[in-house]
């Protein structure tokens, strides 16, 4: 009966620590997310898009890359530390300028993502998307 009711603690306390945890992060350290989609689409031949609802890199060849730049800024009071994460169908193609830096107050920073297709990429829509993580700085 004891072991019962130590285990049971314990499943407990796992629980409430982990929902602690979790109201925590999601309320005081991350400040905002945004998720933006990505698209490409390769072809035989050039393409642009100069779309701003997404980030659109037009057509491109196999072997080769296209570039598009996005700015971060920060209007909070505080500094914010951004993380740049990308999932997708394409996101290995895909390199960033800077994916993990911080913003001070006020504080801007344009970001360049390329996208380069492998030689060997077949014809198609590829799509996917990039999330930028807006978190509280507590230490430096």
């Amino acid at each position: 009966m004891k072991l019962r009711n130590f285990l049971l603690l314990v499943v407990v306390a796992i629980f409430l620590s982990s929902f602690l945890s979790y109201k925590f992060y999601s309320v005081y350290i991350v400040e905002d997310t945004i998720t933006l989609d990505m698209e490409i689409k390769v072809d035989d031949h050039f393409g642009l898009n100069a779309d701003t609802d997404a980030l659109k890199f037009g057509r491109i060849m196999p072997g080769t890359s296209a570039e598009r730049g996005i700015e971060v800024e920060n209007n909070a009071s505080f500094p914010l530390k951004i993380v740049i994460t990308n999932s997708g169908v394409f996101q290995d193609w895909i390199s960033i300028s800077d994916n993990y830096f911080v913003l001070d107050v006020d504080d801007r920073k344009k970001v360049l993502f390329e996208v380069t297709a492998p030689d060997n990429a077949d014809f198609g829509n590829y799509s996917g998307k990039t999330t930028i993580l807006f978190k509280k700085v507590f230490f430096r």
